[in-house]
């Protein structure tokens, strides 16, 4: 323990101890250190015991001397995430703390596997001489302009110097606005709430522009399901479940901060999309995460010249593993699904996709709508200055400016402080304290607040005091305060005659909350920064520094940007894919076993907890070995009851490669078809959809606008409605010095949520007898295009096989009708890898051998076709009454000569498989 003193902060002398701590009994080149910015050394002995195991770890006085060392830790612009856990440990034992870093030191080999990324660490190779662990400041005025005395030039640039990401458009309509109010000038948190209200990001202004919102919709609305509660018009969607309850369903991506600060984005894309379920409604609980990555290549050859530009492969995936076992676990909320693709397109701008399903009671499920006199209640988190501009950032490309030097958008998730939020939200909601609830995502107040003020009444209204504002950053700047997006924050409406009873509540989880406003129903935003103001009323007057007092209609007018929507030109050339044989099989499956995006990931998926909260009926992984990925996840939300709710979620680069049109369909397919064949009616499926579209791609556009027609016509056939989603309009990253640019392929994740009466008779996954014969039914795909295999070969391919729309919902109904007759045992989709995968899987997940006579089809993937298990006893069924699905026999189940795979006869190397298999996630993602 080493105890540095340092100079006066806040006309006191403060003192920096560091306790080191390492693993017991044995040499080790990794030490962890706590280091706390404290008042007085009275006590600290007693806080030895906090900071190690003693049956694992041991704490020492001094570091190695003498040896080079590599010492990381956040800087001082970014809250540690441990901070306020170890704060309240050290104030239980009799000890105040100020501040908090943890950091760790490396010697030797250990310092070759550190990731220091300069956004959010500061390194040290000498001893660090630590002053301060506290973000500091200097509380600067508001900025003001009179824009419309500007050029168009000065209006574009003022957009530029400020980050705004507004177009010149969109400068001169807030010019005419100053104009029509009578503003002299306007302030900075007028700009940058505009910026961030018009932000592609919050307004989805392309998809407006392109009339898609409304195709999607209208859908959904035309689709008319008796399920439906909730869709597009809360945080969440809302599914009717049994026994009175609602499920709630959400997804969403931060691949903006993933790309830069991998550990940081990805943990914020779960605390987003849970914030989204705890402000479903007036609250719901959390019951289940997903969880789905795109990286890079790791072996940079399509783009050699983005490598050390920015962030690689290996790195963006080990961090993510860390980041979404540090926040999900500690959450205590169960995973469901997690996968990691790797394509050489997300090299640039990382896909990070992040989704959470929740449960609430059909009462607490409808949107809440603030009341004028209501309270607006900050809860959670203190307001810094991380988060800055990341509804801006992520609206616009990534650039060598924004990948290394703007930090401020970089954020850092606190799950213990959310936790907390999860048990308090029910309790709120239980007492009946909130009108309304709202997350606090990207643009920080003006979006969570000015969101809910919109709601009030018939104009809405609301005004914040910026100077109530709990701040971990001195000296923020009324902006600063207005759009910063810190994690763990919730907004909400306080019924005056609760606010006692709330404020009880969050004291009892130990979560600060401030009134730091009110809604006031008189039709305007407003913003001021008093300190004298102690109490709110709904026809108080502005005073103090008004930073913003505007009429909400102000925001209704956005510009809208000229997109034109170009076709792509046809593909030509012709594609030769090898002929598959019973010669080159093997070969064929060894490609395709030891491709990253279809190899055995459960040395990531086991770190993270899928049991927790005991409802959990299937995981993320199954077989007798844990170790082959679930393609359905199923919960029971109702304790001692057989309720079941199922997700499955499809996504493949690889096909969207080839044709991002047909891969849209083949997604969509095949994530309702996960479903059906395991005894989901086609009535009780809902779906989310997440797109992902490159901006500098000419043709991204005409691809985008397709996709949502297609779904949309599909989701009508069906009877299935999209009720929640996401669209990420910025997927192109420019590396100016060398004149590359890095598109993201025109892309969507297609989730589907289904709930079932008695989840206990899904069928499973895993093969359940021997001898049993295996069938695959649907239409199988004729080509190779898109396929695990074609990508192992380096072919790209030139068009996919899609199952005929019109033909779609009577396959999928006859399907349901097969599977309720009882002969289906096992059943799975066949997508990526084709049957041939589903066959390896199988044997592993079950023990048993499997005798194929298919060969040449082995290797396509028909998504929306599915491998089915049937008693022998009972094939004939399946070819007398239900040959309109297609039945083509695939081959039969044996332990006879033990586990393993033979195709016509010929006995593949297990061995060799299952090796080649089991080690390329680690070869690529863990070794050092």
């Amino acid at each position: 323990m080493i105890q540095k003193k340092y100079c006066k902060d806040e006309r006191r002398l403060n003192m920096i101890v560091r306790f080191f701590v390492t693993l017991k009994g044995r040499r080790t080149n990794r030490y962890t250190i706590y280091n706390l910015e404290v008042r007085s050394l009275k006590k600290l002995a007693a806080l030895k015991k906090l900071f190690h195991n003693p049956e694992t770890e041991e704490m020492v006085n001094e570091l190695p001397k003498g040896r080079s060392f590599l010492e990381v830790m956040y800087h001082n612009g970014v809250i540690d995430p441990a901070q306020e856990s170890i704060i309240i440990a050290c104030r239980s034992l009799g000890v105040e703390v100020e501040a908090v870093k943890v950091s760790h030191r490396y010697y030797g080999n250990e310092r070759q596997r550190v990731f220091v990324n300069k956004l959010v660490h500061m390194s040290f190779t000498k001893e660090p001489v630590l002053t301060t662990l506290k973000p500091r400041g200097l509380r600067k005025g508001m900025n003001i302009f009179d824009l419309t005395a500007m050029s168009d030039d000065q209006l574009l640039k003022l957009s530029s110097d400020m980050k705004l990401a507004l177009s010149l458009d969109q400068m001169k309509r807030i010019a005419e606005t100053q104009k029509q109010l009578g503003l002299l000038v306007v302030t900075d948190v007028l700009l940058e709430t505009f910026a961030a209200k018009w932000s592609d990001h919050c307004a989805h202004t392309k998809w407006k522009a392109l009339g898609l919102f409304d195709i999607l919709r209208s859908a959904t609305k035309r689709i008319r399901n008796t399920n439906l509660v909730s869709a597009f018009d809360d945080n969440a969607g809302g599914w009717k479940f049994f026994a009175g309850l609602v499920a709630a369903f959400k997804l969403e991506t931060h691949n903006s901060p993933s790309q830069q600060e991998p550990y940081g984005g990805q943990l914020t894309k779960f605390g987003g999309v849970i914030r989204d379920i705890f402000g479903f409604g007036k609250g719901a609980l959390p019951i289940g995460n997903m969880e789905m990555t795109v990286v890079g290549e790791f072996d940079p050859k399509k783009f050699p010249g983005i490598e050390g530009r920015t962030l690689s492969a290996k790195t963006i995936a080990s961090e993510t593993i860390r980041a979404v076992k540090d926040y999900g676990n500690p959450m205590g909320i169960a995973m469901l699904l997690a996968r990691m693709l790797s394509h050489p397109n997300f090299g640039g701008k990382t896909f990070a996709l992040g989704g959470t399903i929740g449960i609430t009671t059909k009462a607490a499920a409808k949107k809440g709508r603030p009341r004028a006199g209501d309270y607006a209640v900050l809860g959670g988190g203190k307001t810094g200055n991380d988060g800055l501009h990341g509804a801006t950032v992520s609206s616009g490309e990534m650039t060598q400016e924004t990948d290394s030097g703007d930090s401020c958008h970089v954020q850092i998730g606190t799950p213990f402080t959310e936790q907390k939020f999860m048990r308090a939200s029910m309790e709120l909601r239980d007492a009946d304290c909130v009108s309304a609830v709202n997350d606090f995502g990207a643009a920080g107040i003006v979006s969570a607040f000015g969101e809910m003020g919109e709601l009030v009444g018939r104009w809405g209204g609301v005004l914040i005091n910026l100077a109530r504002v709990p701040l971990k950053v001195l000296g923020l700047e009324n902006w600063q305060i207005a759009l910063s997006e810190s994690q763990e924050r919730m907004a909400y409406a306080i019924k005056p005659e609760k606010l006692k009873t709330a404020m009880k509540i969050f004291k009892r989880y130990g979560i600060e909350a401030t009134v730091v406003g009110v809604f006031t129903g008189n039709g305007r935003f407003q913003m001021i920064y008093d300190k004298s103001i102690k109490r709110f009323t709904s026809r108080m007057k502005v005073s103090g520094e008004v930073a913003l007092d505007v009429p909400y209609s102000c925001f209704d007018n956005c510009p809208l940007p000229k997109i034109e929507v170009i076709a792509p030109p046809p593909k030509v050339g012709k594609v030769v894919f090898p002929n598959i044989t019973i010669f080159n099989a093997q070969d064929m499956a060894l490609k395709v076993v030891s491709h990253f995006d279809v190899c055995d990931q459960s040395l990531a998926t086991t770190q993270y907890d899928s049991t927790v909260q005991g409802r959990t009926q299937q995981g993320p992984l199954y077989g007798h070995n844990y170790n082959v990925p679930s393609h359905l996840a199923a919960v029971r939300p109702v304790y001692g009851r057989p309720y079941g709710l199922t997700i499955s979620q499809s996504f493949d680069p690889w096909q969207f490669e080839v044709d991002p049109v047909g891969a849209a369909a083949n997604a969509m397919l095949d994530a309702i078809v996960t479903q059906v064949v395991a005894g989901v009616k086609l009535k009780d499926i809902c779906l989310a959809d997440n797109f992902y579209t490159p901006n500098k791609d000419p043709y991204a556009y005409w691809y985008l606008s397709e996709q949502v027609k297609l779904i949309s016509m599909l989701a009508e056939m069906l009877g299935t409605p999209f009720i929640t989603g996401k669209d990420s309009s910025s997927g192109s990253a420019t590396f100016s010095d060398i004149g590359l640019v890095v598109n993201v392929l025109a892309s969507v994740a297609i989730t589907a949520m289904g709930k079932i009466s008695d989840v206990r008779k899904l069928i499973p996954h895993q093969w359940q007898n021997d001898r049993s014969v295996l069938f695959s039914l649907g239409q199988r795909a004729k080509r190779l295009d898109g396929s695990i295999l074609s990508s192992a070969l380096g072919i790209t391919g030139t068009k996919l096989d899609v199952i005929p729309l019109e033909t779609a919902r009577q396959y999928m109904l006859r399907l349901s009708k097969l599977v309720s007759t009882g002969i289906v045992k096992s059943a799975v989709p066949v997508n990526r890898g084709g049957i041939f995968l589903r066959l390896f899987e199988g044997v592993e997940a079950s023990g048993l051998g499997v005798y194929a006579d298919e060969c040449e089809n082995l290797f396509h993937e028909s998504f929306g076709s599915v491998l089915v298990e049937i008693d022998p006893c009972r094939a004939d069924v399946l070819s007398d009454e239900f040959g309109d699905l297609n039945p083509l026999y695939v081959g039969r189940i044996s332990s006879h000569h033990g586990k393993g795979l033979s195709v016509k006869s010929r006995r593949f190397d297990w061995s060799e498989l299952r090796g080649a298999w089991s080690s390329k996630f680690a070869k690529e993602v863990l070794a050092a």
